[in-house]
C-alpha cells in the first residue's frame, strides 16, 4: 500500500507530493531536501501493524496540504524497497521490483536484520558492558552459561561470535572471503605460535586491544543507527542478476553516512596493522615489515599516511579483499567541510583538500552509498583480527 499526501515547504511555500509505501516497521521517517530552496523537510508516519493502520506527525519544516494543486514535484518513499531510476509515479516500489527476487529468502533475512537492530544488538551490547567491567553476575543473568565452567575466554568467544554472525546479514563478503581470513589466523597459530604471542602482548601492553574494542564498538553502533539510510541498499543483493539496474534512494542522509564511512575508514586502516603484524609473523617470523632499505616496525607502519600503506596492504595474502576500499582520496574529499550532496543531480560533491574552490570528484548517491557499504564489509573481515587475538589473550584489557 502507498499512501499519497501533499506538504508544503513552511520557508518558499512549495508544494510536495509525497508517496509513502508502508512496510513492516512501527515507525517510518523520511527525509528530503525541498526541491526549490533546500530546507530539510521531514515526514514521520507511524504505523500499527496489528490493526492495519497508519497516522502521520506534523512534518518537520513542512505543513499539510489539503490539495495537490500547483505541486512541482511528486516524490516516492519507502524504507524498505530501493526505487528504479526509471520508476514513474503511478507506480509503487513494490509494484516495480516484483519477480526481481527472491521475496521469501528477503523477508526472512530482513526479519532477522530488524530483530537485531530493534533488540538483540541492544542486548549484545549490555553484554559488552558487563564483559568490559568484569560483572560476570550481570553477564550471566543477560547470557545464562550453559554450564558452570564459565571463564572471561569462554564468554567473550560467545560474545564476539553472536557480533560477527549477526553482523554476516548486513554484509557481501562471500565465505571464501570469510575462509581466507580465518585461514591466516589459524596457520599463524601453527608456524609461528611465538610470535603470534609476542604481537599479542604487544597490543595488549600498549592498550591497543582496549582502544580498538571502542572505536570497532564505535563504528557498529554507528551502523545500526544509520541501518535504516541504507537498508535498501541490502534488498538489491538479493536480486537477479538479468534484473540489476540503476536505482535510487529515496531518503538522502549524507552528513550522518559521511561521518560513518570516515570513523569506519580510519579503524579499518588500524585493524589492518594487525592484520600486517599476522602476516610478517607467517612470512618472516618477525614482527617488523621490509623496506627497500631494512625493516620498520609495526608501530612505524601505523604512523604512516594511510595512503602510504597501500603499497605493503598489496603485498598481504589478503590484501585484495581491503584494497578496493582503501579510497584515501575519497575519505579526505568527504572529511573535507566544503564536501556536500546535490539535490538537482544527486551527488556528492567533493572539492580538492588543497584548493576548496576547484571539484575533485562527483559521485551519485546511490554510488556513494554503496561505498559505505562496501567499507564496513571490509571493515568486518577485519575485525576477525583484533576478535582472535583479544580471545587469546583471554580478555584481558591491560
Amino acid at each position: 500500500m502507498t499512501v499519497r499526501r501533499p506538504v508544503v515547504c513552511i520557508s518558499c511555500s512549495s508544494k510536495i507530493i509525497t508517496r509513502t509505501q508502508i512496510g513492516h516497521k512501527d515507525m517510518q521517517k523520511h527525509s528530503f531536501p525541498c526541491p526549490t530552496c533546500g530546507v530539510l523537510i521531514t515526514i514521520i508516519m507511524d504505523l500499527d501493524q496489528k490493526k492495519g493502520g497508519y497516522k502521520f506527525r506534523d512534518p518537520e519544516n513542512g505543513r499539510w496540504a489539503d490539495d495537490e494543486e500547483r505541486a512541482i514535484k511528486t516524490l516516492t518513499f519507502s524504507d524498505e524497497l530501493v526505487v528504479p531510476a526509471w520508476m514513474p509515479d503511478n507506480l509503487s516500489p513494490f509494484i516495480a521490483t516484483w519477480g526481481r527476487y527472491d521475496a521469501d529468502e528477503f523477508r526472512h533475512d530482513e526479519a532477522l536484520r530488524q530483530a537485531f537492530v530493534r533488540e538483540l544488538f541492544g542486548y549484545a551490547e549490555r553484554c559488552r558492558t558487563h564483559f568490559e567491567r568484569g560483572n560476570w553476575a550481570l553477564f550471566d543473568k543477560e547470557s545464562p552459561p550453559i554450564d558452570e565452567t564459565s571463564t572471561p575466554r569462554s564468554r567473550l568467544t560467545s560474545l564476539y561470535l553472536f557480533y560477527t554472525k549477526a553482523f554476516m546479514k548486513f554484509t557481501r563478503p562471500t565465505d571464501a572471503d570469510r575462509a581466507r581470513v580465518s585461514q591466516r589466523l589459524i596457520y599463524v597459530k601453527s608456524v609461528e605460535p611465538a610470535r603470534f604471542d609476542e604481537l599479542a602482548h604487544y597490543y595488549l601492553g600498549s592498550g591497543r586491544i582496549m582502544s580498538l574494542w571502542r572505536e570497532i564498538f564505535s563504528v557498529r553502533n554507528s551502523f545500526i543507527n544509520s541501518y535504516s539510510f541504507i537498508q535498501p541498499l541490502i534488498m538489491v543483493g538479493y536480486w537477479k542478476e538479468e534484473y540489476r539496474e540503476p536505482v535510487t534512494l529515496t531518503d538522502k542522509r549524507f552528513n550522518e553516512l559521511r561521518q560513518l564511512y570516515i570513523d569506519c575508514f580510519e579503524t579499518l586502516c588500524r585493524l589492518l596493522v594487525l592484520a600486517m603484524g599476522y602476516e610478517m609473523a607467517i612470512q618472516y617470523g618477525k614482527l617488523e615489515i621490509p623496506t627497500k632499505k631494512a625493516s620498520m616496525t609495526l608501530e612505524d607502519f601505523e604512523r604512516m599516511p594511510n595512503a602510504a600503506k597501500r603499497d605493503h596492504i598489496l603485498k598481504m595474502a589478503i590484501g585484495d579483499l581491503f584494497l578496493q576500499v582503501l579510497d584515501t582520496d575519497f575519505r579526505n574529499g568527504i572529511g573535507h567541510h566544503s564536501a556536500h550532496y546535490e539535490q538537482d543531480r544527486d551527488t556528492i560533491v567533493i572539492f580538492d583538500s588543497k584548493d576548496s574552490g576547484t571539484v575533485s570528484r562527483v559521485v551519485g548517491y546511490t554510488e556513494f552509498c554503496e561505498k559505505v557499504l562496501d567499507l564496513f564489509a571490509a571493515f568486518e573481515l577485519a575485525v576477525r583480527f583484533h576478535h582472535d587475538i583479544h580471545i587469546h589473550l583471554d580478555g584481558r584489557f591491560a
